[in-house]
């Protein structure tokens, strides 16, 4: 794994905990967020690496992004993304918690983890779908590889 990975990952957790203080209003925050996120995974066992080196971090990013999305409307974010604040919540929390499994979903937009994989296989080329499989083989694949 690369130093900018790890930049990239921080800065989206950072990002997502700021979240805290603008409950309740629309921001860009989140689909920069998102960006950050899919940059680190295109390659999949870096970001689960950075999910394991900084869990406490990335928990508390979590717990930002729940609060944000249960509190606020679902407005339309104007980027290339599109949809809305509570599907781009229910994305961040998707990058969250790939290890854990633990997926929360604010809208009927996205009401499965294999639907957030497909939108980011498309938008981004990002293939995140064998995680949702085997956990323990992506975690042995990277620890082999390092």
């Amino acid at each position: 794994m690369n130093q900018s990975s790890e930049t990239k990952f921080l800065q989206g957790v950072e990002i997502c905990k700021s979240l805290t203080g603008i409950k309740s209003k629309p921001t860009h925050l989140t689909f920069q967020a998102i960006e950050l996120f899919c940059q680190v995974a295109e390659v999949p066992a870096d970001l689960l690496l950075l999910l394991q080196t900084h869990a406490v971090e990335s928990q508390e990013a979590f717990q930002a992004v729940y609060e944000y999305g249960t509190s606020a409307d679902n407005w339309r974010v104007d980027c290339e993304l599109g949809f809305g604040i509570k599907d781009h919540c229910s994305i961040l929390a998707f990058f969250l918690n790939p290890h854990t499994q633990d997926f929360k979903f604010f809208t009927g937009n996205f009401k499965t983890p294999e639907m957030i994989c497909e939108l980011l296989k498309d938008w981004k080329g990002v293939d995140l779908t064998f995680l949702l499989d085997d956990i323990a083989a992506v975690i042995l694949v990277r620890t082999s590889v390092t």
